[in-house]
């Protein structure tokens, strides 16, 4: 007789939590207890899954904690990368845990849609295992038009109509009179106006597998007021929302109220919007995918005429704000495949358990990808930025972690490639960073590298200058190997520490003990395009594959869950694997 104890951990939006149950035997348990110390939750994307483990126990840290997963049902389990130990200096996600509390979060990558997992969590100290235990967790389902969904029609207008095809209804706000969940409104070609305060408003709400679909039916379809989401499962394809340009108070394509659910926003486009996609008033689990984002900003602005930068005071105010997509410091969602240009940033603000990925980011006046103030398992993977103005990704700060950035292409931020500020524990794993100066410039008093584990990546001074400036000389608490780089012909590699300088490599290996196995290349040997210039000279965004010879070919280290198939005897270093097809950036 099986017999469940409990089923109380707390678990963030839309994951499963786990329940504990026990079989009598003395050492059976099926299905197998989660941890017995602290408190663990758990939450997951349509293709990831993460958990943070809150502890009292272990104060001084010494203890590593470790994550295998597999599939419900599956026999064999397989290795995740190793969670981070985490501290909670402030309030956080985790019951607003205060700095007594430590513990572990990490994440596992590249999952199924819509499938229950089990994650085997351990903490072993310097006399053995502390806790062990299994939870489970069950990824977001892939959003999808129900089969046999009632279908209406809409076009442009002010009211009256039907629903059917031979007499639409005229205009949104009528359309949504009659909406219920699972139906599908397809929208004729036009002009849409806003409601009588000037927004476009969807407050009908729909339910998981029966979103209420607001499609295009057919090209042409624009909305010309800014659209506002307060209602859960809308679902929005196929439109152009059209700002307006030149709007020095900024406008906005969409944003929310009510803090919506699992809404999706695909195969859109925004154009002259300051904010295209804001979730201003809360939000959770989106799919934003597949958009078309061209804001309204111009790269050449703030610029003197021999392309120096201008003092930010004296700079049009528009130029130093304005999204692509905001995400408000919500959690739970997906943001894949958008292509966003003359924006401020590109993507920014996500909180925790967010995935970004496949997303092609070029022409923006600040940073690519900010995820600045976000808390545990924030992921980036295989996106592609290029000519940001100030930074590729931003840690301006990190409240707490891990963040993972796996396989992106980072080309060539005028300022660093990274924005570090107070970090916590980060992964860089495969990635390509070309800097138009630094590669990495950590040049404010922060943690930047010593906290940052960095495997398997590229760094380019493409102008000749540090690929890693490196203020901060504290301890460093984080594994930084398998790395290649190429400085430019510089005087010096790497600076580390207030005045410490490097010629190259061998003298930086020598005098820290870091980068063992790290090497040196040359950007002529080794990428296929070069599509690198001084922002805001534009410039062709292409993949940066690699040429047979180069040095980074077959010289990584494998990592467990990231890095996947490779040719030859080992993996490549940066994000592209020699005579593999590249990944699709942008839209598909």
């Amino acid at each position: 007789m099986r017999r469940t104890l409990w089923c109380s951990l707390a678990v963030g939006v839309l994951a499963l939590s786990a329940c504990r149950a026990e079989a009598p035997g003395a050492d059976t348990v099926s299905p197998p207890t989660p941890p017995q110390t602290g408190e663990v939750r758990v939450y997951a994307t349509l293709h990831s899954a993460g958990f943070e483990w809150a502890f009292r126990a272990d104060p001084e840290a010494k203890a590593t904690c470790g994550l295998k997963y597999r599939a419900a049902g599956e026999a064999a389990w397989r290795e995740a990368w190793p969670p981070y130990r985490i501290q909670y200096d402030a309030p956080s996600p985790v019951a607003g845990k205060d700095a007594a509390w430590g513990g572990c979060a990490g994440s596992v990558f590249f999952l199924k849609p819509g499938t229950r997992y089990e994650l085997w969590l351990s903490l072993t100290g310097p006399e053995g295992l502390m806790d062990e235990g299994v939870v489970e967790v069950t990824t977001q389902s892939e959003p999808k038009i129900a089969a046999g969904a009632p279908v209406r029609y809409v076009a442009p207008g002010s009211g009256g109509g039907a629903g059917t095809e031979a007499d639409p209804y005229r205009g949104i706000e009528e359309a949504q009179r009659h909406a219920r969940p699972g139906d599908v409104f397809l929208l004729r070609a036009g002009e849409y106006a806003g409601f009588a305060d000037g927004e476009i408003l969807f407050d009908r709400s729909g339910e998981e597998g029966r979103w209420v679909v607001w499609k295009a039916a057919e090209p042409g379809v624009v909305f010309a007021a800014p659209v506002r989401v307060a209602a859960s499962y809308v679902w929005l394809e196929g439109v152009h929302l059209r700002g307006t340009p030149n709007d020095d108070d900024g406008d906005w394509g969409l944003r929310t109220y009510n803090a919506p659910e699992r809404v999706v926003i695909q195969r859109n486009t925004f154009t002259d919007f300051h904010y295209s996609i804001a979730l201003n008033h809360g939000g959770a689990a989106w799919v934003i995918r597949d958009n078309v984002i061209v804001g309204d900003k111009d790269l050449r602005e703030c610029l003197d005429d021999a392309g120096h930068e201008i003092h930010e005071g004296d700079c049009p105010q528009k130029t130093w704000s304005g999204e692509g997509i905001e995400l408000g410091h919500t959690a739970g969602h997906t943001v894949a495949h958008n292509r966003i240009s003359l924006v401020a940033d590109g993507i920014s603000y996500p909180l925790e358990n967010v995935d970004i990925y496949g997303n092609e980011i070029f022409d923006v006046t600040d940073d690519g990808i900010e995820p600045d103030y976000a808390y545990a398992n924030v992921r980036v993977w295989q996106n592609r930025i290029t000519n940001a103005r100030h930074n590729g990704l931003s840690f301006q700060p990190m409240n707490g972690g891990p963040w993972y950035f796996l396989r992106n292409q980072v080309a060539a931020p005028l300022e660093s490639t990274l924005k570090l500020r107070r970090l916590s524990r980060v992964l860089l794993a495969h990635n390509l960073r070309v800097g138009w100066e630094d590669a990495v410039a950590a040049t404010y008093d922060t943690e930047g590298l010593r906290r940052i584990d960095s495997l398997n990546n590229l760094y380019v001074s493409a102008a000749g200058r540090y690929v890693w400036e490196q203020v901060d000389d504290g301890p460093v608490e984080a594994r930084l190997d398998y790395d290649g780089f190429d400085w430019g012909g510089a005087a010096y590699a790497f600076k580390w520490g207030t005045d410490r300088r490097y010629p190259d490599l061998a003298a930086f290996q020598a005098a820290t003990g870091l980068e063992p196995h790290g090497l040196a290349f040359d950007r002529a040997d080794c990428f296929e395009a070069w599509p690198v210039a001084r922002p805001p000279e534009p410039v062709t965004p292409a993949a940066m594959t690699l040429k047979p010879g180069c040095p980074a070919v077959d010289a990584g280290v494998e990592l467990p869950n990231l890095t996947g198939s490779y040719n030859g005897a080992a993996p490549d270093l940066g994000p592209y694997e020699l005579g593999r097809e590249p990944p699709t950036y942008g839209p598909r």
